[in-house]
């Protein structure tokens, strides 16, 4: 298993880590990426202050801070950090043997609140893997795939005298015999195959946007983003019946009471993730399928899978 996924406290900040040639650049996102970014985000507040214990540090400022700064950093304080910690884990991976010729994706999400309620998600993405939004049932993309065909990825690509190839085998473009043009890691093949993160921001409106959807290309190879947000409405809003067999074999249906109906539909929002996985591998995945889904009207509630 390679794909890996972190989710802090709330679901405010989850990414996905899809790993190849090993386990190890993947597994090394998970334990280093978010504390990282704890650690740059608390230096950026506090300049030069000690920060040895920010691996605990609430970036939210739901602790007992009374720092009016710490509980609102502005949303380029939380970029710049984002950024920092992203480079950070690029240098170690890269400054490491080990991981010479392993690498992986990461795509992260990370929600800003301002002083007057205002939402804003901070995506971030190095790879394939991809973050969508559900707006009103509508796929609003996050992030951007980064492979060698895209038109932005060729021509920094071939800037650097680089060669794009097509495998006839795997009927992908490669460069430097990767699928993709983004990753952490791969030491082999830098600078063709950058790790420099994209970063993107996107207002959120509490009427109409509902869940967002992070997940790893096990998943993007076989469905479109609309596919992923549609199926998730479908599952979500299926009718609930309980269905009762009589001592005849007689089957009947009836329907749920309220306080049962409404424990359906939350186990349903809890085990979503997992149907997303299993569609995939339904519909022919045969690549690992790593899902997260926050739902916005209710950040406690968060689905996750790695299948």
């Amino acid at each position: 298993m390679e794909d890996e996924y972190f989710i802090a406290r709330g679901g405010r900040f989850a990414a996905v880590f899809d790993g190849h040639g090993g386990a190890g650049v993947s597994g090394c996102l998970r334990e280093r990426l978010y504390r990282a970014l704890v650690r740059n985000l608390r230096k950026h507040i506090h300049g030069t202050r000690d920060s040895s214990n920010s691996d605990d540090y609430d970036i939210y400022g739901e602790d007992d801070d009374d720092d009016s700064s710490v509980a609102f950093p502005s949303i380029a304080t939380r970029i710049a950090a984002l950024r920092s910690a992203f480079e950070e884990v690029e240098a170690f991976v890269i400054g490491n043997d080990i991981f010479q010729y392993q690498g992986s994706t990461a795509v992260s999400v990370m929600l800003h609140e301002d002083e007057s309620g205002g939402r804003t998600l901070v995506s971030a993405n190095i790879g394939d893997s991809r973050a969508i939004l559900s707006r009103r049932g509508k796929a609003v993309d996050l992030t951007r795939d980064h492979k060698p065909n895209d038109e932005r990825e060729k021509a920094r690509i071939l800037a650097m005298g680089e060669h794009i190839e097509w495998d006839h085998y795997s009927k992908v473009h490669r460069v430097r015999n990767l699928s993709l043009s983004r990753a952490i890691g791969d030491r082999f093949a830098k600078p063709a195959v950058s790790g420099e993160a994209e970063i993107k921001c996107f207002p959120l409106f509490n009427d109409g946007d509902e869940f967002v959807l992070l997940a790893s290309d096990g998943l993007w190879d076989v469905m479109s983003s609309q596919d992923a947000v549609s199926f998730v409405h479908r599952r979500l809003n299926a009718e609930v019946i309980r269905r009762n067999t009589g001592p005849t074999g007689n089957t009947t249906q009836t329907p749920l009471r309220p306080q049962d109906l409404e424990k359906a539909k939350y186990l349903r929002r809890r085990n979503m993730a997992r149907f997303v996985a299993n569609e995939a591998l339904r519909r022919g995945s045969g690549d690992n399928v790593c899902v997260i889904i926050i739902w916005l009207d209710d950040m406690d509630t968060i689905s996750s899978t790695s299948t």
